[in-house]
């Protein structure tokens, strides 16, 4: 029969830990190995070995050399705590695979143009894919700060100077100056000279107008005759036929009806790369994103130059 012990313990279990440490004497046979696999001391286990034994008012293992012999009390404890022991299995692998579930928000910031008029497109097949995933699009060409975590992910012409920013380059290409055919057809165009005045850009200028001295081919603030804050607004009045502006080269070949003008005078080179903070490496979903764009982003960039 179990022995039993002598104790005023009110028969109720506060301290879970007690039967955790009881199944991985149980299972071990030693309290060397159980504190092994739970990560505890030996002291610790036997300590919570007694107290268990306490509650219930009955031993629990015979102390031999070298290993602790469950009695039929303890045999018959871990029959019923059978269940548990499996939930707590599950509970830990639900625990240890969140890292790994697609799931959540992932905010995206890009260009004005990349945002609206490439990206969507892009990211479509990924969110057929990732049932769990959302995304959000910044459409905008102010340059946010990763590292505040104003964006999980960004596509930029830039490469970014922050320290703790992972930037891989995805490919390179180049800003060109593009107009419609119903524009190249209403003026004789044989220099850059014959564009002047009839330039559409940005409201502020000045990378422009600096990009064009250094280029040899200087412009004034007067030589743009049209001048937005929008990009898209500008590329909708290039293919309006309105003038003439610089747009970057593959999101201007797909649009129809959009020529390039004089390449061998105007042609921007840029490297687009793509950004995240390098805390990345613990979200699975920021990691999914950053590498499916990776590959979406370098293959359009690819079929852009073929």
């Amino acid at each position: 029969m179990p022995r039993k012990t002598e104790s005023n313990t009110p028969a109720r279990l506060t301290d879970w830990n007690l039967l955790r440490s009881f199944l991985a004497v149980y299972e071990a046979g030693t309290l060397t190995a159980a504190a092994d696999e739970l990560g505890l001391s030996q002291p610790t286990l036997g300590r919570h070995v007694r107290e268990l034994e306490l509650l219930l008012g009955e031993t629990l293992f015979d102390r031999l050399p070298g290993r602790m012999k469950p009695t039929d009390r303890a045999i018959a404890l871990a029959a019923r705590l059978g269940p548990l022991q499996e939930g707590i299995g599950s509970f830990d692998s639900a625990v240890a695979s969140k890292d790994d579930l697609v799931s959540g928000t992932v905010r995206v910031t890009t260009s004005e143009l990349m945002g609206a008029l490439v990206l969507p497109a892009l990211i479509g097949p990924l969110l057929l894919a990732e049932p769990l995933l959302q995304i959000e699009i910044q459409a905008t060409d102010e340059v946010e700060n990763l590292l505040r975590r104003e964006a999980d992910v960004a596509v930029r012409l830039t490469r970014p100077k922050q320290d703790d920013v992972i930037a891989v380059s995805v490919g390179k290409s180049e800003i060109g100056l593009f107009a419609h055919e119903s524009f190249i057809r209403s003026i004789k165009l044989e220099t850059l000279a014959d564009l002047k005045g009839r330039y559409i850009g940005g409201v502020d200028l000045q990378r422009a107008l600096e990009a064009s001295a250094a280029a040899g081919h200087p412009l004034t603030y007067d030589d743009f005759h049209l001048r937005s804050t929008s990009h898209v607004a500008q590329l909708t009045a290039i293919e309006a036929g309105v003038g003439v502006g610089a747009v970057f080269v593959p999101v201007a070949q797909g649009r129809q009806g959009l020529r390039r003008l004089l390449p061998e005078a105007v042609a921007l080179p840029v490297e687009v790369w793509l950004c995240a903070h390098e805390d990345m490496r613990r979200s699975a979903r920021i990691r999914r994103v950053f590498d499916y764009l990776l590959d979406a982003v370098r293959a359009y960039l690819s079929g852009a130059s073929g």
